[in-house]
């Protein structure tokens, strides 16, 4: 039971840690010219250059810092069905940028993002599921989104999903497959992934067995006696001999 706790405590430390990770102009990827050569494409309502024109807004990049006025943005481009603007907002709510933090609303708009296979609301969802914030505590359902997040090419998803599966947290315990994962999170330099697959290793645990692939083998068709090819009609035709 302390093991699982200390699991528990180590995972979301860690998301404590990357919780404001999101609100730079590095990690939008924008630059200060990015508001300029974007602005008049987003007025005329271009989706992509709104959510740009809102991050440029958000971090002050290329123009004055206006956190009311980026939210107005986003929004605009959540009400589209931007997958994106849903998972700005939530760590928005989340992080409490431009309005009090509240982890009931991140959790809706994370979810929202989720549902359209967004890899990092999935992250993000199963964090909170995993704590406990703005949602009912549920291991399991944090296993699920982050099990997705890995199967997408989260490096961060996998990690936490192996995590779960060596120490048995919402899923039952699987060395084997936390062992892949561990490593899926190492070949992309996630940190202490490899250590961690490493102790599994020395401890004997291997990789799971791949299952061979069925042989499709062709049953030979024989074909049915029907009425019309079993029941062979035989007619004779008495032909008259004309004398």
């Amino acid at each position: 039971m302390k093991k699982k706790t200390l699991s528990v405590i180590l995972l979301c430390l860690s998301c404590s840690v990357s919780a404001f990770a999101d609100h730079t102009a590095s990690t939008y990827g924008i630059n200060e010219f990015d508001y300029e050569i974007h602005i008049k494409q987003a007025e005329a309502g271009d989706p992509e250059a709104m959510l740009i024109v809102g991050q440029c807004l958000e971090t002050g990049t290329g123009i004055k810092k206006d956190v009311k006025e980026a939210w107005q943005w986003y929004g605009k481009v959540a009400a589209e069905g931007n997958t994106e603007a849903d998972y700005i907002i939530g760590t928005l709510y989340r992080d409490g940028i431009g309005t009090k933090k509240d982890y009931g609303e991140s959790a809706y708009w994370f979810r929202k993002a989720a549902r359209n296979g967004h890899t990092e609301a999935l992250i993000n969802i199963g964090k909170q599921f995993e704590a406990g914030q703005g949602v009912l505590q549920d291991y399991r359902v944090a296993a699920e989104n982050y099990w997705r997040a890995a199967e997408r090419g989260s490096a961060e998803g996998a990690f936490r999903y192996a995590v779960m599966l060596r120490d048995g947290i919402g899923v039952e315990q699987d060395l084997p497959r936390a062992l892949k994962y561990f490593k899926m999170a190492g070949e992309q330099n996630y940190p202490d992934a490899a250590y961690l697959a490493g102790l599994l290793e020395n401890k004997g645990v291997k990789l799971p067995e791949k299952k061979a692939p069925r042989s499709k083998t062709l049953a030979k068709s024989t074909p049915k006696k029907t009425a019309a090819t079993s029941t062979k009609k035989k007619t004779t035709t008495k032909k008259k001999k004309k004398r």
